[in-house]
């Protein structure tokens, strides 16, 4: 590690400190949200049921998890979503990961991959039951870090790929810990530990992060509170200093506390082919929320002629009369009409579209034609959806 580069990196941090800690930008927010994180989370694992997703609800509307986890993406709200489904059962199974995640690993990185690894694994297979059409909702390994982080970041690094890949070229960092999902604890600590012992190394930086406490209680008495929670809520002491390595990782890149060092890997063609993705990225993830909103009124859609379209519902056809639906598979209505020895059969789909059959219904005109519009594109939203998310799949490491 380029020891000068890092220095220069603390020198820049400590300048601008406060303009970084005051209420437009409160990076002070991440020692705030680590002890709202843990005390709300902690008090949730000793419930179940609804209980236990009403204290996930209030992480998500005190903002707790904010930009640290949920930004682009919406893993720990997708959590939340999970929960709220099927009673107690999906609650409890959210409870059980986080309780898997959270136990002891006794320092031991390979176990904690393990960890991390189970937690991917399980959680997806809840994402796919409940909302196999949510992308937005998949954890990845910034997510699960930052439960870990926010949890105990005595014990836990904080990761963000874009940040610290910039942050390792900045200071000469060549260790190679992969990508993705795929991260080897090992060689990603090992930097982060070496970050925590310069860190211990430089008075000046040691009385800057102290000074934090001071200034969060003056940027209160003089009213401007922006983002800064209210004083009688308590931030995280960070002994272990792995909130403050997250901070200046995450300082560097946002606010370009690397813009005067003598080695830079990030030339202006980097940044443009960045920005390039970036704005891809975002396009893409715009179209998709917006298929998201269409496949939920789909969804929405095929419920309610799901309770309307079950055998002995009574039908009118103009041409064969009164009737009534005597069976259903699938996408295949069987109907018996009064004046017909044999049973007609209908698509589902095209007896809403169609209007090939009368019957009662509660829904008002408005969306009774919004349900029959998206009914009409149904296949077309359904592989919609598919193609953005893999398409999405490809910019996972800007949207992060």
């Amino acid at each position: 590690m380029n020891t000068k580069n890092l220095h220069q990196i603390f020198a820049n941090y400590i300048d601008r400190f406060e303009e970084l800690n005051n209420p437009e930008h409160n990076e002070t927010f991440k020692w705030w949200a680590a002890a709202q994180f843990h005390a709300v989370m902690a008090d949730a694992l000793k419930k179940s049921g609804e209980e236990f997703t009403d204290n996930l609800k209030t992480i998500v509307s005190k903002d707790v998890v904010g930009v640290i986890i949920d930004g682009r993406m919406q893993p720990f709200r997708g959590l939340v979503k999970i929960a709220e489904q099927n009673g107690c059962e999906s609650a409890d199974a959210v409870k059980q990961l986080f309780q898997n995640l959270f136990q002891d690993d006794g320092g031991d990185l390979e176990k904690r991959e393990e960890k991390i690894a189970a937690f991917l694994e399980n959680s997806e297979k809840l994402r796919l039951k409940y909302f196999p059409n949510y992308y937005s909702y998949k954890q990845t390994a910034r997510s699960v870090a930052g439960y870990l982080f926010l949890y105990e970041p005595d014990k836990y690094y904080m990761y963000k790929a874009t940040e610290a890949k910039r942050f390792a070229d900045d200071v000469e960092y060549y260790g190679d810990w992969g990508s993705g999902d795929q991260i080897k604890l090992r060689e990603y600590y090992r930097m982060c530990n070496e970050l925590v012992t310069e860190i211990q190394k430089c008075p000046a930086l040691l009385e800057t992060d102290e000074s934090r406490y001071t200034l969060r209680e003056r940027f209160e008495d003089e009213k401007h509170y922006g983002k800064i929670p209210p004083s009688e809520e308590s931030i995280t002491v960070d002994k272990s200093y792995h909130i403050l390595a997250y901070d200046i990782i995450y300082c560097n890149k946002t606010y370009d506390l690397d813009r005067d060092l003598s080695f830079r890997k990030f030339t202006f063609k980097d940044k443009k082919l960045y920005q390039e993705r970036l704005n891809k990225a975002l396009a893409l993830q715009e179209e998709y929320q917006k298929a998201e909103e269409e496949y939920a009124l789909l969804d929405q859609a095929v419920q309610h002629y799901d309770a309307v379209f079950v055998p002995g519902t009574a039908v009118a056809n103009l041409k064969y009369g009164p009737g009534r639906i005597v069976a259903r598979r699938d996408t295949v209505l069987d109907v018996q009409f009064d004046s017909q020895p044999d049973l007609i059969k209908y698509d589902f789909w095209q007896t809403v579209t169609g209007h090939y059959l009368k019957f009662k219904d509660s829904l008002d005109k408005e969306t009774a034609q919004q349900y029959e519009d998206v009914f009409r594109r149904h296949d077309g939203i359904s592989s919609g959806l598919i193609r953005l998310q893999k398409e999405l799949e490809g910019y996972q490491d800007v949207l992060e």
